[in-house]
């Protein structure tokens, strides 16, 4: 029966037999995968649940040529780690770690066998910068400039001084090595100032001349109120004083001091006379230190300590004591030792 132009069925409809479909237009499947037409346009089902994957290709470092493919059956791939390598899977994660312990040290890429030794094997290096020696002593021979050995304990005994040409400060040792030149040291030398005055209150003494049976203690003799009065060559010349035989500066000056009644301010001063060959002008001192303290009986001492200094000395420069009572008649006592550096 031919049925004449369109006809819409609403209800479902059912075959017995094989249906085929004539002039088919092809398109996309809008939903299903497993019913199509064969080659005589009947309609049939697929017979596997797949879908259209024909192969499968993986490719590593080694490039395409050599990539593991399959086409056909089950894509079944295995991946395995080597030596410092390690593969894991979880599900469908695959990792790929290192395992250092695995890695080869002779193996690694740019290994060089000439370029790494054992701390025994080391017989030669370059120049070392920095750093602190702490493994045994030194043998003696390996050395600059030294001979014979050198065992755990012992000290070297000398090192070549030509090789040293600055060094900071040592703070202990034993020199041994020769004799060190005067004008490359730093000599200290003391000098004592002691006497005693029955001042006016206002000047200056300085010691009494060598006849006089209390020299060179007594300081009696006024060289003004500031004690720069200018004194004659001949009287310098009778008073014990100290003469410098090199130039040098002072270093420190401390001693002990008393004197009678409370409350009066008496000072103790340093002064250096300069003379001059076949010259008979009078000598005008320089002030070197003054100290002061106020009395608190003849009975108590004071003690004083000066070491701040401004005024260096001379060689052949003459350095004398001298006091100021701050009342008259007071009786005034010192001792004192006066620490000079030689330049």
């Amino acid at each position: 029966m031919k049925f004449i132009g369109q006809y819409i069925q609403s209800f479902i409809a059912r075959f017995r037999n094989d249906v085929y479909l004539e002039d088919v237009s092809t398109g996309t499947i809008a939903s299903g995968g497993n019913l199509g037409l064969d080659s005589n346009n009947k309609i049939v089902k697929a017979t596997e649940a797949t879908g259209d994957i024909t192969g499968v290709t993986i490719t590593t470092d080694s490039g395409a040529v050599a990539a593991a493919s399959q086409t056909s059956g089950s894509a079944d791939f295995t991946i395995v780690g080597t030596s410092g390598v390690g593969v894991t899977n979880s599900s469908e994660t695959i990792t790929v770690t290192s395992v250092p312990g695995e890695i080869d040290h002779d193996s690694l890429l740019n290994f060089a066998a000439n370029e790494h030794y054992t701390q025994a094997n080391i017989t030669t290096v370059g120049t070392v910068t920095t750093g602190v020696w702490r493994g045994t002593a030194i043998n003696a021979t390996y050395l600059d400039g030294q001979s014979g050995t050198n065992t755990g304990d012992e000290t070297l005994a000398s090192i070549n001084a030509l090789d040293i040409t600055e060094v900071g400060t040592i703070d202990s040792g034993v020199w041994n090595g020769t004799a060190i030149a005067t004008d490359q040291q730093k000599h200290l030398a003391d000098f004592e100032f002691e006497g005693f005055s029955v001042g006016d209150g206002t000047n200056y003494m300085i010691p009494e001349i060598n006849s006089d049976t209390k020299a060179p203690f007594e300081h009696q003799t006024s060289t003004g109120s500031d004690g720069l009065t200018a004194t004659t060559v001949i009287r310098l010349l009778r008073t014990s004083g100290h003469v410098m035989p090199y130039a040098g500066t002072l270093k420190l000056w401390k001693g002990w001091a008393t004197s009678s009644g409370t409350g009066q301010t008496v000072d103790i001063g340093l002064y250096k006379f300069t003379l001059v060959n076949n010259d008979s002008t009078d000598v005008s001192p320089v002030a070197l230190k003054n100290t002061s303290f106020t009395s608190v009986g003849n009975a108590k001492a004071l003690s004083f300590s000066e070491s701040s200094f401004s005024v260096a000395f001379s060689a052949g420069d003459i350095l004398i004591s001298a006091i100021r009572n701050g009342t008259n008649s007071k009786k005034c006592e010192f001792t004192s030792t006066l620490v000079v550096e030689w330049d």
